[in-house]
């Protein structure tokens, strides 16, 4: 099993509201297609999620009725994109199933409480790929919350079988500092005793690279194989799927 991010950055371009980059998103799920193995895929939001929901200020919990506009143009955005994605997994000749976060998830001043992961799996079993991706979803306590496409790999990586996380972005691996310099190159390896610095700057609606690095290490500290690579370089996901050596990152736990 294989669980696989397309982030945001990699399926749009997050400097121009609701623009997907369509030709990627298209040779990625080729390059998924021809790996075997079974495989589960989220996905971010970047420009077609990230843009309103800091607009209208939603990871700060329902605070103001006029969020409710908000609410829904994100979520109607966000299922723009995956109609996207799906399409594109579809053309590749790979079985998909939409499953919107916003539909099944629950969350409890902040933090993620319910995910019926059983789902994904009973999919997987029919021969299916479900596809999910980051959204907005119900909060017990602040009443909406935003649902990250990391707190969902975390989550599917805890109850499923999954032995490869992999982490596709725009750019190549993970930096020894946030954000990066003009020349800097990206580790080979990182793991908890990695000391990299972090910007303020570097902060988005999901929440800083420093939380999503933290997440990949829990992952990989459960004995998962987990990597960051490049998506807009042709066959980087494909090496890093198929046990190639691959320029990227790897992540090792504690």
């Amino acid at each position: 099993m294989m669980l696989i991010k397309l982030g945001g950055s990699a399926i749009t371009d997050k400097s121009k509201p609701l623009t997907s980059r369509a030709g990627d998103i298209k040779r990625l799920a080729m390059e998924i297609a021809g790996a075997e193995g079974t495989k589960m895929i989220v996905h971010g939001g970047g420009s077609f999620g990230h843009i309103k929901a800091a607009e209208f200020k939603l990871n700060e919990g329902f605070v103001d009725d006029s969020q409710r506009e908000g609410i829904c143009l994100v979520q109607k955005d966000m299922r723009k994109l995956n109609a996207i994605v799906v399409d594109a997994f579809r053309e590749a000749g790979v079985p998909v199933a939409s499953v919107p976060a916003g539909a099944i998830t629950l969350f409890d001043n902040g933090q993620m409480v319910k995910f019926p992961s059983e789902v994904f799996i009973h999919y997987v079993k029919l021969g299916i790929v479900p596809i999910t991706f980051g959204d907005v979803v119900v909060d017990r306590a602040r009443g909406i919350s935003i649902c990250s496409g990391d707190d969902i790999m975390l989550q599917l990586a805890k109850d499923t079988d999954a032995v490869k996380c992999v982490f596709v972005t725009s750019v190549d691996g993970i930096f020894e500092s946030y954000p990066p310099g003009k020349d800097e190159e990206p580790l080979s390896e990182v793991g908890p005793d990695t000391v990299i610095r972090f910007s303020s700057e570097d902060v988005d609606v999901t929440g800083s690279m420093k939380r999503k690095l933290d997440l990949m290490i829990e992952m990989a500290s459960s004995g998962k194989e987990v990597a960051v690579v490049n998506g807009l370089v042709p066959d980087r996901l494909t090496d890093a799927l198929k046990g190639n050596d691959f320029i990227g990152t790897r992540v090792k736990g504690d």
